[in-house]
């Protein structure tokens, strides 16, 4: 069975969210199977408006460690894709670090807890997975909906191996978008859609991507779903990413 989009009579509205400057990117998949996007400043405004029985797969660590071990998930993640993609899966903080005022606090802080500094490319995100980590912890109904996914883990899954080229670079957006196209054609218009009625300040190309992908993923039969790590950190929340395999994916267990 090849990962693909169908209608879902009477099922589940599939969203796939990435995080972009404006706040979040989102691409919707109801049970007609007719694709939509949307820009939301604040994901709580997305959980008010989704049924229990739906589906979010966003791209943002969900469950995150209070101590010097890295996430199982993120481990795995690394193991998989390989270099040169594996350097996209950066190390997840701990959560007492999200409260520093800047770069030079959170580090100092981090190195004290794990013995690292953090990346500049996880600090610049640290709103963003504070935003989560609080959402969850505080909204039972988002905790039931919610999944943390990779988009290049995602990727990997449903082609059969990691992409070859940067996301950010012309060749790595083509292969990418060829990867969704293959199971998914209708998304086509909804990339060229989104692409033109935002501004790339406000949304980049690959925000568009990572999130159809990740509503591609969220679509798919149980069957067809796989997770990468396991466990909960100290409040109880997953710390796995979950993808979808193809008819020969190399990451099928």
């Amino acid at each position: 069975m090849a990962p693909r989009i169908a209608t879902r009579p009477n099922g589940f509205t599939a969203y796939g969210v990435d995080g972009c400057t404006a706040g979040w990117f989102v691409v919707i998949v109801p049970p007609t199977g007719d694709p939509d996007w949307r820009v939301v400043p604040v994901l709580r405004d997305l959980i008010g408006s989704v049924e229990e029985s739906d589906r979010i797969f966003v791209d943002i660590p969900i469950g995150l460690p209070d101590g010097p071990d890295e996430r199982e998930c993120d481990l795995a993640a690394r193991r998989e894709l390989g270099k040169p993609r594996s350097s996209s899966v950066f190390r997840v903080p701990v959560r007492e670090v999200l409260k520093a005022e800047n770069y030079d606090q959170a580090s100092k802080i981090s190195r004290k807890a794990t013995g690292k500094r953090v990346t500049k490319q996880s600090f610049a995100i640290f709103p963003k997975i504070e935003e989560v980590d609080t959402l969850l912890r505080c909204h039972p109904k988002a905790r039931g909906v919610v999944r943390e996914i990779h988009p290049e883990v995602c990727f990997a899954g449903l082609s059969g191996q990691a992409m070859k080229h940067s996301k950010r670079k012309s060749s790595g957006f083509s292969e990418r978008r060829s990867v969704l196209l293959n199971s998914w054609p209708e998304v086509e218009k909804l990339i060229d859609n989104a692409l033109q009625g935002t501004l790339r300040k406000h949304v980049a190309r690959d925000d568009v991507l990572d999130a159809a992908v990740a509503a591609l993923t969220a679509c798919q039969d149980d069957r067809l779903l796989r997770c990468l790590g396991e466990g909960s950190d100290a409040h109880d929340l997953p710390m796995d990413m979950v993808y979808a395999v193809g008819c020969s994916a190399s990451m099928q267990p």
